[in-house]
This record gives C-alpha cells, structure tokens and sequence, in this order.
C-alpha cells in the first residue's frame, strides 16, 4: 500500500474551503491505490468536512497528534495532559496576551475575552464553554494559544522556559502556539497509525507548512511543503510544491501520479536540493 498524509490549514487548503481542484485530486490519488490520512492540530468537528473533500480512507491525526479518530468520530487513540500539569499551564498563561483554547473532549474551554476563539469554534458547530478563572474541569487533550505575530516569540520563549521539560511546545503557525502532552506530536500519531496497519506501507508522502508538522515529515518517505512553508522546514523537504491558496496539493499528486516520481524502491536523495513542482 501507499500513503498519502496531509495537513489541512495552508496546505490543503486556505480556511474552511477545500478547492474543487483539490478535491479532485485526491479522488484521482484515492482512485490509484493511495490511502489518504489527514495531520492537524484541528479538532474532529472542525477537521471533518476537510477530511470528507480530501476522500480520507484512513483515521485522522488531531490535536497535533494528542488524538486519532476515525472517520465516524471514534477515538482510536489519546494522551491527555496531567491533571495538574494542565492546571499549572493554564494558570501561568492567564495573564499573557494572547486567547486560550483548551481542548477537551471535542469542546473548548475560552474565556469570553477570547472572542476569535469563541468565533471559529461556533462557526464550526463545536461547543465552546467560558472559563472565568484558570480551573478546567474534564480531559485536557491540548492547550493552544491565539497570538499576535509581534508577541509570537516572547510567548514562545516564556512558555518554553517554563514548561518546556514538562510538554511539548510548538507552533502551527504565525498566530497560534500548541502546547501538548510530553512525546506527543504529528510524528507520534503517525508511527502509531502505521504500527496498526495490517504493513507498513511501501511508501509515506507527507505534506505540511509549519513547525507542528516536523515530526511528521521526518518519518516519511518524501516530505512535500508549500513554497511559503516555515523555514525550518527547508531542509527536510523532498519535493516543494506552490503554496495552497495556488492549489498546490493538486500540483502535488499530479506529480505523485507521473512516471517522474520517485521510484519506491530508490527513496529520494536527502543531500540534494528538494524538487520544485
């Protein structure tokens, strides 16, 4: 078998939408043989209607790996966070400029203040519940946090400082920061969905844009990132394709598709400067 692992936002797609070309694609990879899974840090309520346009055949990694569900919502796998970890994480990072989202059980927890957060997870038909002090009550999959760009690094650091022996502590993109339990990441989840697979596959393609896909994309076979991906991404990558709001997943499986693709039994060169699609 061959497996095709993606991420959604900024590299599927832009928001909410999937485009028809896209869309179109996948049916095209799924329709050659290919297992299809989706990595993000996204919730099951809001990853699903990607999940459906992606002609996913495999369970989806989400929370940045703090879950794998299937295609019904049925857990499959998770880690949560330390009672008290969580609470600890939660009480220092009150007072920080930025929103909070925790995420329980396919609910997140906010603060009122916390309107974009509030917002995006009501568009989306997921329960929000306001948090007036720093107690959750319930599971705590994964504590994210919604930033300005101009307070993204100092955030970073302080939370690292911190909590950085005790969690992991990434981003997923220009304005948001993910903290998770200790070990969990992309890169976990995935190993684990291909441990449960009946054989390893002859071939793992991952695709993704920003820090929070790293562990992801060393464990595949070729690692695909859009051309507007994080630059810490630069040197793991095999192939680069154009940026999402270009379609460039499309672009992509065209390529996956093509005699010119990397033959399965002669990985690509890491040494040499990735392909640009």
């Amino acid at each position: 078998m061959k497996l095709f692992v993606t991420d959604i936002d900024d590299t599927l797609s832009v928001g909410e939408a999937v485009s028809e070309e896209v869309k179109s694609a996948c049916a095209r990879l799924k329709n050659n043989g290919w297992e299809i899974m989706i990595a993000t840090g996204r919730t099951f309520g809001t990853a699903r209607r990607h999940m459906e346009a992606a002609s996913a055949t495999q369970p989806a990694i989400l929370y940045d790996g703090a879950r794998v569900m299937d295609m019904r919502g049925k857990e499959i796998r998770s880690f949560l966070f330390d009672f008290s970890l969580a609470t600890k994480l939660l009480d220092f990072l009150w007072t920080l400029p930025a929103e909070i989202q925790v995420a329980g059980d396919e609910i997140i927890h906010c603060r009122e203040s916390d309107v974009e957060t509030d917002r995006f997870y009501r568009e989306a038909q997921v329960p929000v519940y306001h948090i007036a002090a720093p107690l959750i009550s319930g599971p705590v999959y994964r504590i994210g946090l919604w930033l300005k760009p101009e307070n993204f690094s100092f955030i970073e650091d302080k939370v690292r400082t911190a909590f950085g022996d005790f969690a992991e502590v990434v981003s997923g993109g220009t304005e948001f920061l993910d903290i998770l339990p200790k070990g969990v990441s992309k890169g976990s989840a995935l190993e684990f969905c291909v441990s449960n697979l009946p054989k390893r596959p002859d071939i793992i393609v991952a695709a993704g844009d920003h820090k929070n896909d790293l562990t992801m994309l060393r464990r595949a076979d070729v690692a695909a990132i859009p051309s507007n991906a994080a630059e810490a991404l630069l040197p793991l990558a095999d192939i680069v394709m154009p940026k999402a709001a270009e379609n460039g997943i499309s672009v992509l499986i065209r390529h996956i598709l093509s005699p010119d693709f990397f033959p399965e039994n002669k990985p690509p060169d890491k040494k040499k400067r990735p392909l640009v699609l």
